[in-house]
């Protein structure tokens, strides 16, 4: 749900929708999400000072504490 939810968000964001990718891998309890871009659309992704890419962390955090899981957000090329 949350990967859904991320999909989504950054589609919206960026110039290349169509290359966004989003994968999730859980290993010791934690959930990691890893959020794949186009190059050009890093700095949309994080945002001016980092504060989109906080906000999506925000949200997964959230939605990770409601289950009881640790959820990080990572953005790759």
């Amino acid at each position: 749900m949350v990967e859904k939810l991320l999909e989504y968000l950054v589609k919206q964001l960026v110039t290349q929708p169509e290359s966004v990718m989003v994968s999730s891998v859980e290993a010791d309890g934690k959930c990691t999400i890893q959020v794949r871009v186009a190059q050009q659309d890093i700095a949309r992704v994080i945002g001016s000072e980092g504060r989109i890419l906080r906000s999506l962390r925000t949200m997964g955090g959230v939605s990770g504490a409601l289950k009881n899981k640790e959820i990080v957000v990572e953005i790759l090329k």
